[in-house]
């Protein structure tokens, strides 16, 4: 007797699951060669969806995979009732999630944004449908859909995405089906599709127009695909005008991370209003993250700054230069204007020192620019001492105290104490060297004054 795996279709089906492969895989936009390859031969497959041969059992198990049917589908009923929506999985209801399934989850994500496909694919392998949540099955179905289109297997990303699309649907999120359907999209343009690819694009595109998504990013992409599948399409026009689309939205999104880590807080304030947690806590960790990089590489400038002092003070002046502009070189990659600011008056005076007068004008009106952007009236304060220091160096006194006036008028109002005493000496000098003594005199005095109450205000 046959075993099950080599067991042969009988006579009376036959014609019948020809007739189903042909349906499913026309509805897939899947060529003959793309469904027989590697195990089949086109003439094999022709042979089968015309009812000439009798397939066995195992080939149809594999037909039936690549296909994203049951096999009973194609024994026994018709393809249509596969698009028949049902969540896979357990509700989180029934009891709380595994953990260890989130980590595993989240683990794969990051493998995949890193390139990193074969480890991503050995973290999700062991983990069973059947045994996680709804939640954790359609991310499942989507990472695995994001593996295999990074390892350039289309054909098994289509399956994977077309669950992920299903579970979506089935779960009655639009989200979650569409951001599934966007990549369906890319795999099938992938396929040389690009009917069914633009199919799908278009679908998500409805989705952001009618607001179910709001996502920018999201948006980006979508925008992007569209215009890359009419393109293919020969449909230059609507090509044309997604490129547009995209670079709108792109112009309308601050490009640096601070402006990303805030829209992605706002999209988890957005989800959490809606009841959807799973998508708020993804965006606000998403928010958290950079905030948390960025912090680190603001400390990482800083300390290039600081570095820089030390050396400046050592009269390695080279030395502290080159750590100056390391440093600016970092805060402005962040757009972190207080930062920026404080980097380039640090670099403003080194130059002065050096007597390179026309740089240190750049650098200080660079310090200016940033702090007045910031609207912090202390950095503000210190690019203007710099500016103000130039002016006197080069003879412009009238210029120089009129910066100094603006500094200390802000520097005051700031209640900064320690750097307004610093700023009020540094002006008692620059006067004693023109012979101002009465003036000096009284700088002196409010130098004296600030420091005074910033010890006041340590003892408090």
């Amino acid at each position: 007797m046959p075993s099950l795996e080599t067991a042969n279709v009988g006579k009376a089906v036959a014609a019948r699951v020809g007739s189903n492969i042909r349906e499913v895989r026309t509805k897939l936009g899947m060529t003959q060669a793309q469904l027989a390859a590697p195990e089949f031969s086109i003439s094999y497959i022709s042979a089968i969806e015309r009812g000439k041969i009798r397939p066995s059992l195992k080939a149809l198990s594999i037909l039936a995979r690549r296909l994203d049917v049951p096999l009973t589908f194609l024994l026994e009923g018709s393809p249509a009732g596969a698009a028949e929506a049902r969540a896979v999985g357990y509700s989180p209801a029934d009891s709380g999630p595994d953990l260890r399934i989130d980590v595993d989850l989240l683990q794969a994500n990051v493998l995949v944004q890193q390139g990193a496909f074969k480890q991503a694919e050995q973290l999700l392998a062991p983990i069973q449908p059947e045994r996680i949540t709804t939640d954790q099955v359609y991310r499942l179905y989507l990472l695995c859909g994001q593996v295999h289109l990074g390892a350039g297997e289309h054909q098994e990303a289509v399956v994977d995405l077309r669950q992920a699309v299903s579970q979506g649907e089935a779960l009655n999120d639009s989200e979650y089906a569409e951001r599934a359907r966007n990549l369906l999209g890319k795999a099938y343009f992938l396929l040389y599709n690009y009917t069914l690819a633009v199919e799908h694009h278009q679908h998500c595109n409805s989705a952001i127009d009618s607001g179910q998504i709001t996502d920018p990013v999201f948006s980006l992409d979508v925008f992007s695909n569209l215009a890359n599948d009419y393109f293919r399409l020969g449909d230059l026009e609507k090509s044309i005008s997604f490129y547009h689309r995209a670079l709108e939205t792109l112009d309308a999104m601050n490009r640096d991370s601070k402006s990303f880590a805030a829209k992605y807080m706002d999209i988890s304030q957005h989800y959490k209003s809606v009841g959807k947690l799973a998508m708020a806590r993804e965006y606000a960790m998403r928010s958290q993250a950079i905030y948390e990089m960025r912090e680190e590489q603001r400390l990482v400038g800083l300390t290039h700054q600081r570095l820089g002092k030390a050396l400046e003070k050592q009269n390695n002046l080279d030395g502290a230069e080159e750590e100056y502009r390391k440093a600016i070189a970092i805060e402005r990659e962040l757009n972190d204007e207080i930062s920026a600011s404080i980097c380039h008056t640090g670099l403003a005076e080194l130059l002065l020192k050096r007597g390179q007068t026309q740089d240190a004008e750049h650098e200080a009106q660079e310090a200016l620019r940033f702090a007045e952007s910031s609207q912090d009236p202390q950095t503000q304060g210190q690019a203007l001492i710099a500016l103000a220091q130039i002016r006197h160096q080069t003879g412009d006194f009238s210029a120089a105290d009129q910066y100094f006036t603006r500094a200390l008028e802000l520097l005051d109002a700031s209640q900064a104490h320690e750097i307004a005493a610093s700023a009020y000496f540094r002006f008692a000098n620059l006067l004693e060297e023109r012979g101002e003594v009465q003036r000096s005199l009284s700088a002196i005095k409010k130098a004296y004054e600030h420091q005074r109450l910033g010890k006041r205000g340590d003892l408090e």
